[in-house]
């Protein structure tokens, strides 16, 4: 099932955003080169397409031209990857790499992992060769200028290197502040404060300029485990073709009265078994496929929009609720306020359903995204 509202709001609230000491901070940069014909050229003078795999010798080539040019650069933690799917970065203390029909997941710790690996199939030809840039230290917030600016020199160092046209490259750079809502409730005491902004002002104020021509997005995303505690008091019929409706039609509720109270008016409830990616795109266009959704969004877009996503007969493992920053939350003064609006939309929630919160997470990431070419 697939409705859309509107609700109203207007993000303001305190501007420092506290979380647990032990929140955990991610960066990652990605670098996306079409695989284009002149490309291949470009690398190694064409492929034989009567070889079983025409594109090992242009995947292992290219991808040799990246890591001597990154090594240089001081880049310790970079991955090559063709494999057309979704590449997704998550902390985790165990270094692994897990691969779905349309995802990658990225495990890794900034404070002691770091390896340089292809992952591609000598068989296929993929639609973008991507470079994936992993921030390595303990104060990945307070080095990110650096970083970028060390990952864009890189890039330009591969293009000038390969032959590539100005601009030819896309860059993304990705930030993640992860943290459970209620780290509180179960013990956690220390706290740090957060002053946020758009991540090109934050390099400015690190001495590490960037491109103007660029575009940012910001979204928060809550993640709730479907607990069995959301399923007492719904009217659960498992003999019929429908029987969590009602169910989800309690959660939407509870989900649309907690934006209401907290003058929410562009965010997204995620409940049909599908993982969301939030994207820029100034037409604002959604798209399920497979197993992910691709949700567009247009900072310069401050009209209402509230979208829900369940399907009647599916219990999922997890709820997701994404909250979008227009442009105007993404000033220095409202920033802040825009990621506070979201923590407490979600603990507005978390009342309204009995969450049990001294033992069970809602875990919430802040996502900050620039784009830019080079």
């Amino acid at each position: 099932m697939r409705r859309t509202s509107s609700i109203l709001k207007k993000h303001r609230s305190g501007e420092r955003v506290y979380v647990s000491s032990n929140s955990r901070d991610n960066q990652y940069i990605l670098a996306e080169i079409p695989l284009t014909d002149n490309l291949i050229d470009l690398v190694c003078g064409g492929i034989d397409k009567t070889s079983e795999k025409p594109y090992q010798k242009f995947y292992q080539s290219l991808s040799y031209k990246v890591f001597d040019i990154v090594e240089e650069h001081g880049l310790s933690h970079v991955n090559f990857v063709a494999n057309n799917r979704l590449v997704r970065v998550r902390y985790s203390g165990e270094q692994q790499v897990l691969h779905t029909e349309q995802q990658s997941f990225f495990f890794y710790c900034p404070e002691h992992n770091s390896t340089f690996k292809g992952y591609f199939d000598g068989a296929v030809r993929a639609r973008k060769i991507k470079i994936l840039f992993l921030a390595t230290g303990q104060e990945l917030r307070v080095n990110s200028g650096k970083f970028h600016s060390k990952v864009y020199q890189a890039i330009k160092d591969i293009s000038k290197k390969i032959g590539l046209a100005e601009n030819e490259i896309k860059l993304r750079d990705h930030q993640h502040l992860t943290f459970d809502v209620f780290a509180k409730e179960k013990g956690e005491t220390n706290s740090i404060s957060h002053t946020f902004r758009e991540i090109a002002d934050r390099y400015e104020s690190q001495n590490q300029s960037i491109s103007k021509d660029h575009t940012s997005i910001t979204y928060v995303v809550a993640s709730i485990p479907m607990a069995r505690r959301l399923l007492k008091g719904a009217d659960i019929d498992y003999l019929s073709d429908e029987p969590f409706s009602k169910l989800y039609q309690k959660i939407e509720s509870a989900f649309n009265n907690s934006c209401n109270a907290n003058q929410i008016n562009q965010a997204a409830m995620i409940a049909n078994g599908v993982s969301p990616f939030v994207r820029y795109d100034e037409d604002e266009t959604t798209n399920v496929a497979g197993e992910l959704i691709s949700i567009g969004v247009n900072p310069n877009n401050a009209e209402r929009r509230f979208c829900v996503h369940w399907e009647a007969d599916r219990l999922v493992d997890t709820l997701r609720f994404v909250f979008f920053a227009d442009k105007s939350d993404e000033t220095h003064h409202n920033y802040g306020k825009f990621v506070n609006q979201a923590i407490t939309a979600v603990r507005a929630f978390s009342d309204e359903v009995n969450w049990k919160k001294e033992s069970d997470d809602i875990i919430v990431r802040v996502h900050q995204h620039i784009m830019l070419n080079v």
